[in-house]
Parts: C-alpha cells; sequence; structure tokens
C-alpha cells in the first residue's frame, strides 16, 4: 500500500511579549501582557498539517514566559509544549522559536502563558486549523468568523496574586468578567466593549473560548438560537442552543443566523456557581449589531439556567455527542476511530484536594501536591533518565493518600493502550482537566462515587472528543486517551490557582524505538536549564 505523506504551508510569526500599563481592561492600574501590542494577542490562523514556527521575544522586564497551545497535540514532540515541564523559560530580553506542526486536527483552540500566574494577565490569544480544501466541513460556508475569548479577570495585577499565592495565600477569586479584552456594554466604567457587525439572512460562525482562571460560564445571545457544530477539533452531532455552558480551558464553535429585525442585540456571558452578590460583576455583554441598525440593544438581559442548575450542565453536556459520518482532519469519517470494542490498558482514578498547612494552600491528586523542579522532566529524562530530578512511578494512580505529599512524581502511559482515567471531585466547585498531547474520548459523568460498576452507564457508541473535560461538585467524569502519542505530557487542572499550587501530574509514554519518526530528537535551539 502507497503511503501517502501530506505536508502543510511553512507559517513564520515573529511575536514580541510585553507589559502595557494603560490598557486598564477594568479601570485599574495593573500590567496587561500583551503580544504585538495586543491584548488578546494575535490570531494564529493556519489549515491542517500547516508548519508552525513562531519566534518568541520575552521583552518582559523580569518575568520568564513559557506559551502553550492549549487542545495542539503536537505529535511526536513534546519539545514544543510550552509548560514548565517540558521548556526551559524564555528569560527577559531574550527570544526562542517554537517550531510545531499541526498534526492531522482542525478546530478551534487557544494559547496561553503557563509561568507565574501571566495567564491572569493576559498573553492569551485564538487558534483557528481550518479544514484541507479537498475536505469540506459538514456545513456551509458562514459568511464570517469570528473569536470570542471570554474569561474571568482580577481587579489585581497578576504578579502581586502570584507572589502572594507562592509565600502567603491569596484568598480572593476573580470578580470580573471580560470578552475579548474588554469589559461590559452595560458597565459604565468599561472603557470599550465588544461589538460584531453582521448582516441580515447571512450565517456567521462563532469561536467562543473560556480563556479564564476559575468561573465557567454561560454563554446565550438575546433573540438568536446558536447551532453547536464543533468543540476543540470535532466535529459535533449538531443541535439548536438557547444557551451554552463552557467551562475552563474549552472552546467551541456555534453557527448564528442573523434572522432577525435589523437591530442590535445583547452577547452574555455569566459566571456558573456564583451567587447573587458575585454576579453583579461577573457578567460580561457584547453586542451583536445588524448592518445598518439604528437601534441599539436594549430590554432585559436574555434568561439562562441557575448559576446553579447543575442538572442542566451536565444533561447539556450528555447531549453534546460526536458526529461520526463527517470526515476532520482527514476525509475518512470521525467515527472510524471509536471506542465501542477497545480493551483497557491502564487505569487512572484521580481526586482532586484542597488542602491547609501554616496558614497557606495547595492542591493535590490523590493528596500529592505537584513540586515544580529546576530542570524540566523532559530534559531530565532525555539526557539523565530521570535521575535526581523525579520519581517515576511511585504516583498513587488509584488511591489517595491519607495525609498530603509533596513531590515530583511521573508516571508511566503505555504506548499504543487504552487508558482510562476517572476525574473525581470532592470539592463544592467546577473543576475541569486537561492532558497535553491527546484527545479525551469522554464516556461518561456521574455523581457520588465511582466504582467499577458505573462503567455499564458509560457512552461508547459516540462519545464528544475533546481535549479539556470538566467535572462537578461531588462528581466524576470518565474518559478514555489513546496513548499513540511518545513524549512528556502534562496533565492538568485548568483552574489557575489549582494547577499554580499542586494540581499536576506528568504521564511519560515511551516508546522505545529510537526512529524520529516515533518521537522527535530534541531541536537544534533547545534550551538548557536546571
Amino acid at each position: 500500500m502507497q503511503v501517502i505523506i501530506i505536508n502543510g504551508e511553512e507559517i513564520f510569526l515573529e511575536w514580541h511579549v510585553d507589559e502595557d500599563y494603560n490598557i486598564k481592561p477594568v479601570s485599574v492600574d495593573q500590567p496587561v501582557i500583551t503580544i504585538n501590542g495586543k491584548f488578546p494577542g494575535p490570531l494564529l490562523n493556519a489549515t491542517t498539517n500547516d508548519n508552525i514556527h513562531v519566534n518568541v521575544f520575552n521583552n518582559m522586564d523580569k518575568y520568564p514566559v513559557l506559551i502553550t497551545w492549549n487542545g495542539i497535540q503536537q505529535r511526536h514532540n513534546s519539545w514544543q509544549d510550552g509548560v514548565s515541564g517540558t521548556n526551559c523559560a524564555i528569560r527577559p530580553n531574550t527570544n526562542w522559536t517554537y517550531e510545531f506542526q499541526l498534526k492531522d486536527q482542525i478546530g478551534s483552540f487557544f494559547y496561553f502563558p503557563t509561568l507565574h500566574f501571566e495567564k491572569a494577565g493576559g498573553a492569551f490569544g485564538p487558534i483557528r486549523i481550518n479544514n484541507r480544501v479537498r475536505i469540506q466541513p459538514p456545513f456551509a460556508e458562514p459568511e464570517g468568523d469570528f473569536d470570542l475569548l471570554v474569561g474571568d479577570w482580577y481587579d489585581n495585577s497578576f504578579k502581586v496574586i502570584g507572589d502572594k499565592l507562592a509565600h502567603e495565600g491569596y484568598n480572593k477569586t476573580p470578580n470580573m468578567m471580560l470578552m475579548n479584552g474588554k469589559g461590559s456594554y452595560l458597565d459604565p466604567k468599561a472603557k470599550s466593549n465588544e461589538s460584531f457587525t453582521i448582516n441580515q439572512g447571512k450565517t456567521y460562525r462563532l469561536r467562543i473560548s473560556n480563556v479564564g482562571s476559575e468561573w465557567s460560564f454561560n454563554f446565550r445571545i438575546q433573540n438568536h438560537t446558536m447551532l453547536l457544530v464543533e468543540t476543540e477539533g470535532s466535529y459535533t452531532n449538531q443541535i439548536t442552543l438557547n444557551s451554552l455552558d463552557v467551562h475552563v480551558g474549552q472552546s467551541y464553535s456555534v453557527l448564528v443566523r442573523a434572522d432577525q429585525d435589523a437591530a442590535d442585540y445583547y452577547i452574555v456571558a455569566t459566571a456558573k456557581m456564583a451567587n447573587s452578590t458575585q454576579l453583579k460583576t461577573l457578567q460580561v455583554v457584547g453586542v451583536l449589531h445588524y448592518e445598518n441598525s439604528t437601534k441599539p440593544a436594549n430590554g432585559p438581559i436574555p434568561n439562562g439556567p441557575g448559576p446553579f442548575d447543575v442538572n442542566f450542565s451536565i444533561s447539556q453536556a450528555r447531549s453534546i455527542r460526536w458526529n461520526l459520518t463527517t470526515g476532520a482532519a482527514r476525509p475518512n469519517p470521525q467515527g472510524t476511530f471509536n471506542v465501542s470494542n477497545v480493551t483497557l490498558s491502564q487505569t487512572f482514578v484521580l481526586q482532586n484536594s484542597l488542602n491547609y498547612k501554616n496558614g497557606m494552600i495547595n492542591y493535590a491528586i490523590n493528596n500529592v501536591s505537584y513540586a515544580t523542579p529546576k530542570t524540566p522532566l523532559k530534559l531530565a529524562d532525555y539526557y539523565l533518565n530521570g535521575a535526581g530530578v523525579y520519581e517515576l512511578d511511585k504516583f498513587p494512580a488509584n488511591v489517595s493518600l491519607p495525609e498530603v505529599v509533596y513531590g515530583t512524581f511521573v508516571v508511566s502511559g503505555e504506548y499504543k493502550g487504552w487508558l482510562e482515567i476517572v476525574f473525581k471531585n470532592e470539592l463544592k466547585v467546577m473543576d475541569s482537566w486537561h492532558l497535553d498531547g491527546f484527545s479525551f474520548f469522554v464516556v461518561g459523568y456521574g455523581f457520588g462515587n465511582w466504582k467499577p460498576e458505573s462503567r455499564s452507564r458509560y457512552n461508547l457508541h459516540d462519545p464528544i472528543v475533546r481535549s479539556t473535560v470538566q467535572v462537578y461538585p461531588k462528581g466524576w467524569t470518565a474518559v478514555y486517551v489513546y496513548l499513540d502519542n511518545p513524549g512528556m505530557w502534562n496533565l492538568r487542572s485548568q483552574k489557575l490557582k489549582n494547577w499554580f499550587l499542586g494540581q499536576e501530574l506528568y504521564i511519560r509514554v515511551y516508546d522505545s524505538d529510537p526512529n524520529p519518526a516515533k518521537e522527535l530528537i530534541p531541536p537544534k535551539n533547545l534550551l538548557y536549564c536546571g
């Protein structure tokens, strides 16, 4: 059989990361991290199999930087993942070039910084991976394509928050929300608000991402429905929605038809699991503006589900299914690759926890709080076989320890094996999880204690495939992962404080074959540290 290798275009980008004290998105003095002077950062717009070269210049005075590509799988190339376990930081007044391929992926994603709580200061931006010309999406080409990066925001400096979390504790949560870096249309103190112009009778694609640190949100548009079509690289069965829950780290595409009278309409994102006092500021409103409209948006804000209506959220999550018949990055149907008859090689049961010690808080997985070493794990693995940097396969992957332990642990994932992960949330708030390098087949949600018998309730026919999955308070979420991508991969809570304070783990997927087609050798510009 002839093997056809498909190479994409070469895309070269130059990004300058800097601090700006003049943007003031919530009208307070605080640094905002920009890329090429933009907040949010520039769009990375490419096509399946394109080769990306991003030369990142760190112009910040004090803080090193790394950028991760949330949902981009970095096939055979965890050297480019942009987290502390894979890369040395780009120091101030230096630069480094990321080089990676968007191999066999399509869809909506975003990038963000991973060090020193910097994500709470900006430097995030949208990623679009377009279909190759020969593979049409399962919907007509829309008139326009808009990115909506929505997320919570602190009214304090990321520098202050990160320093306090590391040394004395910081209990406040983000208390504002932004839409594409702008405040609410209904907030008289906001310097600006987001607005999108559309033409009556046309259909538009909105790519909605939760780039926040803490809060899930419910998204809706006044007098308009939304047709869900894609999430994080997977085309979905198309369902019509009045509102959509988007959890931290997640991205969705919806189609919106301009089928109303020519006027302006509210675009609304409201925090989930927030009380009435918090909701006074944890809501951001933008405007959907019809061309030639002279009628400003008015009337009541469109209703969504109650902020604590978990039943709505989990019911909606279960209704989002994989479109089995359409092609995506490849022409063969998505459903060609399914989980209905797989044999599991490993099971991890991972429970989050919040712990207090000497007035400080930490987060943990199975009561193990991750300690970040000075040497990236991938570097130590390649040159030292991990010696003196991390402990391999001593992490309790199926049971929570009786007392919290601090350490640098790595677990082995069986190459080309099927891994089942059960995420258990013992806290009273939402959590969301992400594994770099892979996608999750989301096979089940539930409440209470997960047991092996819970597998009888799994959806193995058409589970949605995505890179970030939510876990409900006092609940569990089960996923399958096919470990066909060798490397050192970060498994983390997408909630920034949880991640910053220890709720992360690394999975080492190892293939002993030295063929660089299996796993790439270190890049020529590799940085060394530790």
